[in-house]
């Protein structure tokens, strides 16, 4: 005898069939990524970011393409012993840190444009390895108070969007509780204004030209710990990682670094870029010239494994990129990334 199949299903069948081919479609619709697949089959706990856009500069989840398209500020901040701590460090999505003269190094702090930062600071000069990473991000607005001749000249050659203190400083304030010139400051609401009256869509930053990320926050994935950067004889870096937040803690000098504010400076990618760094001929400030364009060594630490690799930059507006072994492009952690720009002779240590 044939059975007929019922001319009316029930609902409860018709529900679980609608909701299983809505699951097919989403799940190849997301592709999850091999780490997602390995982390699925290991159960491990993960924070899924099934959605289609991205902020660029920290693989976060956004709700639309208009929110992936981000206007950059980067702020030249001190690293004088005399500056610190300094303020707006925790909240950058990306941190370049890199030498200067007198042994010292300084940073360019990326943060998106409308990021709510009360302070950042202080405040100082412009160099020109650093333009050639801010460009990096659509020509971003540039938040520095003067620079080395060269800096200012590729400022003007390159029609950098800049708002430099010495002719800008309504956007700029001077703390009197520190002496000058480790006093400067600016913040959210002062960017904002020179974006709102000179920018324009022309220096967004888009997700395609973003590093790549994973879609998820797993556990941790290796054992080794963090890594120590020798600078200088009196100034040395210490990434330790911390595996119950799955991001590092920085330290300076062997103690702790925090932000003005109490906020300790955590990284969930670190990116160790080695290059060559020369003091500039004639110059009798002692500063440096770095490589940034071409290629060479890589450490990268992410979720506490390190992993040695290659860094490429092909052109000036080019991003740099970071390659494993393999030559893959590295898959960096949703959040925020420091790079750490180090001289050949720097004898840099992965620490357990």
């Amino acid at each position: 005898m044939k059975h007929k199949l019922p001319k009316h299903w029930p609902p409860i069948i018709i529900l679980a069939l609608v909701s299983l081919a809505g699951i097919v479609y989403l799940f190849f619709y997301f592709y999850p990524s091999q780490e997602l697949l390995r982390a699925f089959n290991n159960n491990d706990k993960l924070e899924i970011a099934a959605a289609k856009y991205i902020n660029g500069l920290d693989g976060k989840v956004v709700s639309s393409k208009a929110d992936s398209a981000v206007q950059v500020v980067g702020v030249m901040i001190d690293n004088h012993p005399d500056s610190r701590p300094q303020s707006g460090l925790s909240q950058a999505k990306i941190v370049y840190e890199a030498p200067v003269e007198g042994g010292l190094t300084r940073y360019l702090a990326i943060f998106d444009n409308k990021q709510a930062v009360i302070e950042a600071g202080p405040v100082r000069s412009a160099r020109g390895y650093f333009l050639d990473w801010l460009q990096e991000y659509g020509n971003g607005l540039y938040m520095h108070s003067g620079g080395s001749p060269e800096a200012l000249g590729l400022i003007n050659s390159r029609k950098i969007f800049d708002a430099n203190e010495f002719y800008w400083g309504q956007y700029y304030w001077r703390s009197q509780r520190r002496q000058a010139p480790h006093n400067l400051y600016t913040n959210t609401d002062n960017w904002q204004k020179v974006v709102s009256q000179y920018g324009n869509t022309s220096t967004l930053f888009t997700a395609d030209k973003a590093w790549k990320y994973t879609r998820i926050i797993g556990k941790t994935i290796g054992t080794r710990g963090g890594v120590k950067i020798p600078f200088s004889t009196d100034y040395e870096v210490v990434w330790t990682y911390d595996a119950k937040k799955l991001n590092y803690v920085r330290s300076v000098n062997d103690k702790k670094e925090t932000d003005k504010d109490g906020s300790e400076v955590r990284a969930r990618n670190i990116l160790v870029q080695i290059t060559n760094v020369q003091d500039v001929v004639s110059d009798d400030k002692g500063r440096k010239v770095i490589t940034t364009v071409g290629k060479g060594t890589a450490i990268i630490l992410k979720k506490g494994n390190v992993s040695y690799g290659t860094w490429k930059k092909t052109s000036l507006t080019s991003r740099t990129r970071f390659y494993d072994k393999n030559g893959k492009e590295v898959m960096l952690v949703p959040g925020n990334t420091w790079v750490e720009v180090v001289p050949k002779e720097v004898k840099v240590q992965v620490t357990n």
